[in-house]
């Protein structure tokens, strides 16, 4: 295929966790690329965590960005959890020719609308001023959020290569009210390419209800699904076959579309 593909993952971890969709669109013809944050290849160690202090989502954003815009051509960009935001960021600067946000994390401006999310975010509350720290994965906070749908010994496998994340990043993301910097700030007007957003029914993180409203900001250009019976980290579970069958039928449609206006 013609236009590329860029994986971007989320929080905590690097490009392993988009590999099984990288290799099913490999399949489909697709050259695909899966770039890492700074410090985030292949998950962030223990060993940067003095280096990881202070990072923010805007530097993660440029590392993405000065990668896409080596390519020889605008690729169409899937961004998981804390990805659907950078991917955003970069469709706003007309980097995408089409966006697939996997339960995209919420971004400035999108109120949580369940009482797990404010849990989630009240959970950081307790840890002082977490902003200025480089922050340890904690299991049960990630099994319960994230890994929900993974059986216990796939947990505890998929944990092992989680690594430290960026205080201020989870900052930006989870109390972006506070953020003066606006950092996760998307201007949905800049945004002119198609984008489809998917939402797995059972992610306590980004639920469907909070994943409409960031669907809702890109107004005609988004169509919205519902995976039933998935959750967070979807591209790992049992069934991400049949999500990443969703998203090339999608690419597909809209290829055909954008081939027909030109």
């Amino acid at each position: 295929m013609d236009t590329p593909i860029v994986l971007i993952h989320g929080t905590n971890v690097g490009p392993w966790t988009m590999a099984n969709f990288a290799d099913f669109f490999k399949e489909k013809g697709f050259a695909c690329h899966c770039p890492a944050y700074r410090l985030h290849d292949p998950s962030p160690s223990a060993e940067h965590t003095s280096l990881i202090r202070g990072l923010s989502i805007a530097d993660y954003v440029e590392d993405v960005a000065s990668f896409v815009e080596a390519l020889n051509a605008r690729p169409i960009l899937i961004g998981h959890s804390l990805g659907g935001i950078v991917a955003q960021k970069l469709a706003a600067r007309g980097l995408a020719t089409a966006l697939v946000l996997l339960n995209g994390s919420i971004n400035w401006g999108v109120l949580p609308t369940t009482d797990q999310e404010r849990e989630l975010a009240k959970a950081w509350i307790s840890a002082g001023a977490f902003w200025e720290e480089t922050l340890l994965p904690d299991f049960e906070t990630m099994s319960r959020f994230g890994l929900n749908k993974l059986d216990s010994d796939e947990q505890q496998r998929v944990f092992k290569r989680m690594g430290p994340e960026s205080g201020r990043v989870m900052f930006e993301l989870f109390f972006w009210m506070f953020d003066d910097s606006q950092t996760t700030k998307i201007d949905y007007n800049a945004v002119t390419c198609p984008v489809l957003v998917v939402s797995g029914t059972d992610d306590l993180a980004v639920p469907p209800s909070t994943s409409r409203l960031i669907a809702g900001r890109h107004g005609e250009r988004a169509t919205f699904h519902e995976a039933s019976g998935y959750g967070h980290y979807l591209m790992l579970e049992p069934k991400w076959r049949k999500v990443a069958e969703l998203c090339a039928d999608w690419i597909g449609l809209v290829g055909k579309t954008v081939r027909a206006q030109t």
